[in-house]
């Protein structure tokens, strides 16, 4: 999935370097979509080169080591391939927490603290979810819509979780 939003981003702006692509993905909150860590970006960004989907430009400024990059013709021609695998994907909802659930009734003792937990962590994502769609009106495409979804998936969760936890109390 990195390499597929490091070739969508260089597509909406050609010519970045690594570090603005990077802070794109920050700005654009695309960590509540995907987990990456610098260290994977980089990589998947040097991959990316080496398999020539994207090329090195000119430096703006002579010896700067500042290295923007652009997507060559192979690198679109991933981009849409990437783009229809991942848009016919639909996944089963990735939670450790539901697996934690299907043993439940093994160790309910510990199920009051795990529920107390998840409810904070969950009040906690929607607060923040909430904030980045007030502090950053001008999301891309149809990004906003996106965190509007999570927060109403995370509204979900939190209420099944609070009956759950009168179950367990």
């Amino acid at each position: 999935m990195i390499p597929f939003l490091i070739l969508g981003l260089l597509k909406e702006e050609a010519g970045s370097y690594g570090y603005e692509l990077l802070t794109y993905m920050r700005e654009r909150h695309f960590d509540y979509v995907i987990h990456y860590t610098k260290g994977s970006f980089y990589y998947n960004l040097q991959q990316l080169e080496a398999k020539a989907l994207l090329e090195q430009l000119p430096a703006a400024t002579p010896g700067t080591k500042e290295t923007r990059y652009q997507l060559t013709a192979a690198g679109e021609t991933e981009f849409r391939r990437l783009f229809q695998k991942y848009g016919r994907v639909n996944d089963t909802t990735a939670m450790a927490f539901y697996a934690v659930l299907l043993f439940a009734d093994q160790a309910p003792d510990l199920m009051p603290a795990l529920l107390d937990f998840q409810i904070a962590a969950t009040k906690k994502k929607i607060r923040l979810t909430e904030e980045s769609l007030q502090t950053t009106p001008d999301l891309p495409n149809n990004y906003s819509r996106i965190l509007a979804n999570t927060v109403e998936h995370h509204r979900v969760n939190l209420q099944w979780f609070q009956q759950l936890q009168q179950t367990y109390r």
